[in-house]
């Protein structure tokens, strides 16, 4: 009796051990399949899978790019898809790769690197978003390279016009619209971690949308970027006195975006009396959203606004893009008033 007592104490001492062991391997293999970085820091790379590439080439790749975290454990996918399956819960086919392009990121843990893998996109085109550009106009550009249908983009971004980043993407040919935009608005957040100012208030909604509001006007605004906190200032200046900002830029957006005209070369009398909550010339303050998506330089300019005691500026040099600035209404008057526009592309 005691043998068979001491054996069954061994073999639940052993099946205790058996079982622990598979615990912490199922625990290791979920940690090793994890995102290497959090969104903050994300390393970005562009792939390219040829015919017939190897999975274990592939995971060698992206682990010397330090886009994964073990290489090991990332070919193992491909080699046992149905294991891959059951510890990430996601269909075996994701862990059968395709040759064509991919942009990945170490943000992304193992099982949304294969879905990136397994979809076999074409080469990725790249596509250039000036700063400036409204929400509408950057719709155009990513259906003119063929990456998604304007409608689809504009749907897909209802609400952000501002915080889709101006910079040059690497996207894939008929690529989801809310990814396109996820990715842009994601370039958003990343670039204004630079400015030190913004830092603390991504989180303040309504700060944020005050700042970035007030930067899409200044980004049309500003023409050289050594003054582009002049003018943020004069703006700020104006606010806080409850004086409307007058910026041509609002109407200039009321004109295109709001009522779908041509651009205007000049801005007329008639436009300034335009009714519409983005006329700073009949409204003080603020518009309600971003009239456009600005660049760090406007950004910038709008957290760290210069300190001056300004009220008006003028474009006097529109070759080289200068203005002048001036504190008092008869010093603006007497530099002359015309009401030009930028460039329909900005």
């Amino acid at each position: 009796m005691k043998s068979v007592k001491a054996a069954a104490i061994t073999f639940t001492f052993l099946a205790i051990i058996l079982a622990g062991l598979l615990a912490g391997g199922y625990l290791w293999l979920k940690n090793a399949s994890k995102a290497l970085d959090q969104e903050s820091n994300a390393i970005e790379y562009s792939l390219k899978i040829e015919r017939g590439a190897s999975a274990r080439k592939i995971a060698k790749e992206l682990f010397q790019n330090k886009i994964i975290k073990n290489e090991s454990v990332f070919y193992s996918f491909a080699r046992f898809p149905k294991m891959a399956a059951f510890l990430t819960k996601e269909s075996p086919e994701i862990f059968r790769i395709k040759s064509g392009f991919c942009k990945l990121s170490s943000a992304m843990d193992a099982a949304e690197i294969y879905k990136e893998l397994s979809a076999g996109h074409e080469e990725l085109k790249s596509v250039s978003i000036p700063e400036g550009l409204t929400l509408s106009k950057t719709a155009l550009r990513l259906d003119a390279a063929g990456i998604c249908s304007t409608q689809d983009f504009v749907n897909a971004a209802a609400g952000l016009e501002g915080f889709l980043f101006p910079d040059t993407y690497s996207l894939a040919p008929k690529s989801d619209a809310n990814k396109v935009v996820k990715i842009m608005v994601d370039n958003f957040y990343k670039k204004i971690s630079s400015i030190e100012s913004l830092k603390n208030i991504s989180a303040n909604k309504k700060e944020l949308n005050r700042i970035v509001t007030l930067a899409s006007i200044i980004e049309r605004e500003y023409r050289s970027a050594d003054e582009a906190p002049l003018i943020a200032s004069v703006f700020t200046n104006r606010i806080k006195k409850g004086i409307g900002l007058y910026s041509c830029a609002t109407v200039e957006y009321v004109i295109t975006e709001v009522l779908g005209r041509p651009h205007p070369d000049i801005i007329t009398y008639d436009d300034l009396k335009i009714q519409s909550p983005y006329n700073t010339y009949l409204n003080a303050g603020l518009p309600p959203a971003p009239i456009c998506n600005p660049g760090l330089v406007a950004l910038k300019a709008a957290a760290e606004p210069a300190k001056t005691d300004y009220y008006y500026f003028q474009l006097m040099d529109e070759k080289e893009g200068r203005h002048v600035f001036t504190k008092t209404l008869s010093e603006h008057v007497a530099q002359g008033v015309i009401f030009k526009t930028k460039k329909a592309t900005r």
